[in-house]
């Protein structure tokens, strides 16, 4: 496991050296990423393959970030990044640690990305014989951290993942897998039939509609108009986080987690990008707000609020308050219950983008494809179209909550320009009369 060999104890003595003041804050931040990406069809053959390595010293003091990031993983680099965050070191400093050897000892190997587009196109020729061949790129992300900080160490943790995207006229996909088993390609092939069919159907009229949405759609929903809007630093832009505690967001039937530790297996975490464990936090308590999402340098400014969501897009970014996981506890409806009670309606299984306006409060989020409901069950098919309306009037009109859920990514957040996985597990939820747009 890479970074099992270096020395922490040495590494916390020389941060030592720059947290030189009581409440001060220092770590080190290692990290591994590589990407073996299989490019569509038509492009020059073979796999590309980008590996990196780095780190990155970090100084936290009176609410001030001061970051070093370095590529490259040696005693030189891990010096010269000290150097650079305190400007100045001791007469007499510690030794510089042992950093062991930055050495990448396995082939850049992924058959399975490989051999997926084959597989995808079989899968598609099982709906239709003659649909032609759609091309896709396939990446596998796999990713090795460890913080070691002047008062804590985590050990390092790893994650892997896959990511799909295909490319339509006029339309797209993209998805995020922890597998790409047989039931994965047979969801991408699903999804990329009906995002093709849709471009031809009739899209639903403007106006209120009863909706039903997937659990892939919802657990989008979940991560702009829950997860984004309880992100510290974005509560920040309107007065103090800790103000949100307490106020009454949501649905009663919405209780949301975010939970690193219990997402899909490849990607689980026991310690954020700050070195501070991760745990179950509960977003929303039957609607009300319970615990914003925050990292270290907001959990510093109040008592109320607690680290363990910091996460890094990489060296060269300083960590900040990120949702990993979220869960919806699932309610008591079937589907079909939920299906029965929207007649009429539309049933949105999955979001295309969605998009949360901090400052005002608008949500908007864009479905590729719909189906109206009909007799109880989805039935024709619809265009594309968008809901947008302010976060808190969206999720107070979620007025039934599915009893089976389903795992799996709910995309790439890019937040402040910043990509990062995130994942989420969500049952189907049904809103009341939401205005939906073509």
């Amino acid at each position: 496991m890479p970074f099992s060999d270096i020395d922490a104890a040495a590494i916390s003595r020389a941060l030592s050296q720059i947290a030189d003041r009581p409440d001060d804050l220092a770590d080190a931040y290692f990290e591994r990423l590589e990407e073996i990406e299989l490019p569509p069809e038509g492009s020059e053959p073979g796999i590309r393959v980008r590996r990196e390595s780095g780190l990155a010293i970090r100084l936290l003091r009176d609410g001030h970030t001061w970051l070093a990031g370095r590529d490259g993983i040696d005693n030189e680099r891990f010096a010269e990044a000290l150097r650079r965050v305190a400007r100045a070191l001791p007469s007499a400093p510690y030794p510089v640690p042992d950093l062991g050897r930055d050495v990448w000892l396995e082939p850049a190997s992924a058959p399975e990305v490989q051999e997926l587009p084959a597989l995808f196109q079989k899968a598609l020729r099982s709906y239709h014989g003659d649909i032609g061949t759609i091309p896709i790129t396939v990446r596998r992300h796999r990713k090795w951290v460890r913080v070691v900080g002047s008062h804590l160490a985590s050990s390092t943790e790893h994650e892997q993942f896959y990511s799909v995207a295909a490319r339509m006229d006029g339309a797209r996909y993209g998805g995020l897998f922890e597998t790409l088993d047989a039931t994965t390609i047979e969801q991408i092939a699903s999804s990329v039939v009906r995002i093709r069919a849709a471009r031809e159907a009739e899209v639903p009229e403007s106006g209120p509609h009863s909706c039903v949405l997937g659990p892939s759609a919802t657990a989008i929903l979940l991560h702009e108009a829950v997860a984004h809007a309880l992100e510290a630093d974005i509560l920040a832009r309107g007065g103090h986080p800790e103000a949100a505690i307490g106020v009454q967001m949501a649905s009663p039937l919405l209780s949301v987690f975010d939970d690193p530790t219990n997402g899909p297996k490849p990607v689980r975490r026991k310690a954020d990008d700050e070195g501070h464990p991760t745990s179950r936090r509960c977003l929303l308590r039957r609607g009300v707000v319970e615990q914003p999402i925050c990292d270290a340098a907001w959990a510093r400014r109040s008592d109320l609020l607690l680290a363990g969501a910091g996460r890094r897009g990489d060296r060269h970014d300083a960590p900040g308050p990120r949702s990993s996981h979220l869960e919806l506890i699932p309610g008591d409806e079937t589907t079909a219950d939920l299906l029965a009670e929207a007649e009429g309606g539309l049933y949105l299984p999955e979001v295309e983008s969605g998009h949360l306006d901090p400052m005002t409060g608008e949500l908007t989020l864009h479905f590729p494809y719909g189906r109206r409901i009909q007799d109880g069950t989805p039935g024709a098919s619809v265009g594309p179209c968008a809901i947008h309306c302010h976060v808190t009037d969206l999720l107070t009109r979620v007025e039934a909550v599915g009893r089976e859920s389903r795992s799996g990514g709910a995309g790439w957040c890019a937040k402040s320009g910043i990509l990062m996985p995130v994942w989420a597990t969500a049952p189907h939820i049904r809103l009341a009369e939401v205005e939906v747009y073509p």
